[in-house]
């Protein structure tokens, strides 16, 4: 029983880490992107949809996703940075947490992903996407919906 809880100690230290580790680099990276005039933001499916229309949307299964092609979110785009560094520090706790199961061996669920025109846009899972990219992960598994857009007719831009 004791080595369990310096087990658990140790885990929960690297967790700790992991998260100071990643949050600074995410500093650094929105620093340098900034200075690059490159984009620090996720992708907002809801900037998208509003001069779109769904024209189809289908379930596609369930597949390994390359992390460095998920370049999108559902309402989440001030949480996490570009490349799903946390940018929040309410993000944390959430964050350790998964980053605990994920450091004790445990299998997550897949996250949700919409495809919109081969850009993925995250439904459910940034936690899961930034902690698994933290440790060096290049693919997650996913639950994939397919979307086909068209654009509105009303739209002004």
């Amino acid at each position: 029983m004791m080595q369990s809880a310096s087990v658990n100690q140790v885990n929960s230290n690297q967790a700790v880490a992991l998260f100071w580790q990643t949050s600074s680099r995410g500093w650094f990276y929105r620093l340098w992107a900034r200075l690059t005039r490159r984009a620090t933001r996720l992708l907002d499916l809801d900037d998208t949809m509003q001069c779109n229309q769904v024209q189809n949307s289908t379930y596609a299964g369930l597949k390994a996703v390359c992390i460095a092609c998920i370049k999108g979110t559902l309402g989440k785009s001030d949480v996490f940075d570009a490349a799903f560094h946390p940018v929040k520090e309410s993000s944390r706790s959430r964050w350790l947490g998964i980053a605990l199961e994920n450091l004790r061996g445990r299998v997550l669920p897949p996250v949700d992903l919409v495809d919109v025109d081969g850009t993925y846009y995250v439904r459910d899972g940034h936690h899961r996407i930034s902690v698994a990219s933290s440790l060096g992960q290049a693919y997650i598994e996913a639950e994939i919906t397919k979307m086909t857009l068209t654009p509105s007719n009303h739209c002004i831009r």
